[in-house]
């Protein structure tokens, strides 16, 4: 019995080495496939999963306060121009010059980790700053009928005094026990009572990747984020 099991331990774990061996030949094979409808496939693939993550991490950020989902924003916006790039550009040229000598080959064999690497640092650093353009509220286009969005917080703002100021109010707010506005990861402000009314003065928000941003964080009597707004300056209306 002993040594039916010590046997079995090593074939269990040597299928298992052989069963990732496999997958991880068959995953590099995918990945320098170099005809025409592998590049179209492997490049739907990567916009699909682009667009898939981006507007999927734009509507939790809506919700839920987690930093993690900045850097999956980030990632689909990233993948979804990039991805298309290293499997139509990067990878046939780095194919075509590993077939020559010296240093294009050696340039060649080193050219698809490389871009990867640049990739997943923009990746890390657009994530951090959180770029206003990859940000779209997906607010109003929640919850279908009138009664559900009725039900919802929404915020409006409208820019007064030739722009210096941006005025927002929250309406729907019974949900609503506290309003914070924050810019570059600083607080303006922070609105307790109702009517949640608040001014912004355009002067004091911050540039973020090119774009001067702010975000309104509601938040409930126990605390918990009900929703959160990403308003930019330059497409904030005129009052």
């Amino acid at each position: 019995m002993d040594n039916a099991s010590e046997s079995g331990a090593p074939s269990l774990a040597a299928g298992v080495a052989s069963a990732v061996r496999g997958g991880w030949r068959s995953a590099k094979t995918v990945y320098y496939a170099d005809s025409p409808s592998w590049r179209v496939l492997k490049s739907g693939a990567l916009v699909f999963l682009g667009c898939f993550l981006w507007a999927g991490s734009n509507v939790l950020h809506s919700y839920v306060d987690w930093a993690v989902l900045d850097y999956t924003m980030a990632y689909g916006a990233l993948v979804l121009v990039y991805g298309p790039i290293h499997h139509a550009v990067v990878i046939p040229l780095a194919l075509r010059w590993r077939r020559s000598d010296g240093l294009r080959q050696r340039v060649g064999r080193r050219l698809p980790t490389a871009m990867l690497a640049v990739f997943l640092a923009a990746v890390l650093v657009v994530g951090t700053f959180a770029a206003g353009a990859m940000t779209v509220d997906f607010g109003t286009a929640i919850g279908g009928s009138e009664g559900a969005t009725a039900a919802q917080p929404e915020l409006a703002c409208a820019t007064e005094a030739g722009g210096e100021t941006v005025a927002c109010k929250v309406t729907n707010a019974e949900r609503v026990d506290r309003v914070v506005v924050r810019t570059g990861g600083e607080r303006l402000l922070e609105v307790t009572d109702p009517p949640y009314e608040f001014t912004v003065e355009a002067s004091a928000v911050d540039t973020t990747m090119d774009r001067e941003q702010f975000r309104v964080r509601l938040y409930d009597d126990r605390g918990t984020l009900v929703r959160q707004y990403t308003r930019r300056l330059s497409t904030v209306g005129m009052n």
